[in-house]
């Protein structure tokens, strides 16, 4: 007999909800060999990672992908068959495992969902069609085929209205539109960028109020058995971005919607709910999408005690759930970097008098360089005191800037210190092109879909 509790081959090793994974399959004996088609990823410096692969990308090579997937598992096999060994896909490479299910069920467990069951729901405007045919609450969605389609109908919606790619995540492939009449030009951008066409247009949504809540869940063949919420406290970017700090909270309403959904389709393994809601007693939340595999926020579900990974794992290896945390609502996660930028971003976001500030700097500035020094300063210093009241929005950024004290990272860990260098390469996109690359940063979309 072995001493080695469990075995999994677990993909899309760039993500920060995959090394949330790995950690806590690791602590407990379960042994993780990581892959993606990424050198250097943050899971596969852990600790915990006992080996590491490469694969071609999913989108453009899905053969290449299935053939060096089935090749590392056969490679990793365990010799004891009494070894549970499980494939635990983390990203949008779960859709075509699913679809391919057959390949790896004779060498190891695939708890994923039925393929039809995902093509239901994760696509936006399926999903769109599928929530209206229930009768459940969602913003209002257009679901055009073509720029004539958006040209007839743009008007039924108020702004603001998002556009979205039907197929994206964590912000990639979404945009918001304040000006009604600038729809049907913003369509057509979107057609351009993305090369998409006829039933792969984007959705177009109205906008609703409230805060973005995630239901995170586990479904073992149609029953819910682990269900938890968190609520987005800030998202980079903040108009349509991932939450990138979190919280733990109850919400009843939105879990049941969330079994109402998936229970029907028979739904098996895991996946994360999206809803936006007032907070209102008597509202209801506002159904905006489903995620048919693991979710950014994993490590806030891990951290506040459903511990999803293990969960999972025990369901493909026992059939059941045998061991379960104590449930926690003190905590509070967030990922390095974005949950920064998102604050600050707030910070600028609130002060309504920037325009003028900018304006006092700039006079400031040109009459220090051309004319008096003193006068200058004195000039840059009245237009802070007339646009800005200093103390208050002190206050209000160390209130924000309070709010980081005391989280959980995603990847800074003093016990698994190495994943921190899987960030370098996100980091190092950032520095050479100026701008935060969401796609890398995010874990989310692959990099350069759109046309640049």
């Amino acid at each position: 007999m072995t001493d080695i509790k469990g075995r999994v081959i677990m993909t899309f090793s760039r993500g920060w909800q995959s090394l949330a994974a790995v950690r806590s399959l690791g602590e407990l004996g379960i042994e993780v060999v990581t892959g993606d088609e990424y050198a250097l990823t943050p899971a596969s410096f852990s600790k915990y990672s006992i080996g590491d692969f490469r694969y071609p990308n999913v989108s453009t090579d899905p053969e290449g992908f299935l053939d060096v997937l089935e090749e590392t598992i056969l490679k990793y096999k365990p010799e004891d068959p009494s070894v549970p060994y499980v494939l635990m896909p983390i990203h949008k490479e779960t859709y075509l495992i699913a679809e391919h299910r057959e390949r790896f069920e004779p060498h190891i467990r695939v708890p994923v969902p039925d393929i039809d069951a995902i093509l239901q729901v994760h696509n936006k405007g399926t999903m769109a069609a599928y929530a209206m045919e229930k009768g459940l609450t969602m913003p209002r969605t257009l679901l055009p085929k073509s720029s004539d389609d958006v040209r007839e109908h743009y008007k039924e919606l108020e702004a603001p209205v998002f556009i979205k790619l039907r197929e994206s995540a964590a912000g990639v492939g979404i945009e918001k539109i304040d000006d009604i009449e600038s729809i049907p030009s913003v369509f057509d951008r979107f057609l351009d960028e993305y090369g998409v066409s006829g039933d792969e247009c984007p959705v177009l949504q109205q906008g609703v109020p409230g805060d973005d809540y995630c239901v995170t869940t586990l479904f073992d063949k149609g029953k819910l058995v682990c269900c938890m919420t968190y609520h987005n406290l800030r998202a980079y970017p903040a108009d349509k971005g991932a939450g990138v700090m979190r919280e733990t909270v109850e919400a009843p309403i939105m879990e049941k919607i969330s079994q109402d959904i998936l229970g029907p389709l028979n739904w098996h393994g895991v996946a994360q709910i999206d809803f936006r809601w007032d907070g209102k007693p008597d509202s209801d939340p506002y159904l905006i999408e489903v995620n048919p595999r693991f979710w950014g926020g994993l490590i806030q579900a891990i951290e506040s005690g459903w511990n999803y990974p293990w969960l999972l794992f025990q369901l493909a290896a026992y059939g059941k759930i045998t061991e379960t945390e104590e449930a926690r609502f003190d905590v509070r996660t967030e990922t390095p970097i974005l949950a920064l930028l998102a604050t600050l971003q707030e910070i600028a976001d609130n002060d309504e008098k920037m325009d003028q500030l900018k304006n006092a700097w700039a006079l400031g500035k040109q009459e220090f360089k051309d004319g008096s020094k003193r006068q200058g300063i004195k000039d840059i210093f009245s237009g802070l005191k007339e646009t800005m009241d200093v103390k208050a929005r002190l206050k209000e950024a160390k209130e924000l800037l309070s709010q980081h004290r005391g989280n959980v990272y995603d990847v800074l860990s003093g016990e698994d210190p190495m994943p921190v260098f899987g960030i370098l390469y996100p980091l190092a996109v950032f520095m050479k092109h100026g701008k935060v690359n969401m796609e890398l940063m995010t874990s989310e979309g692959v990099a350069g879909t759109a046309k640049n």
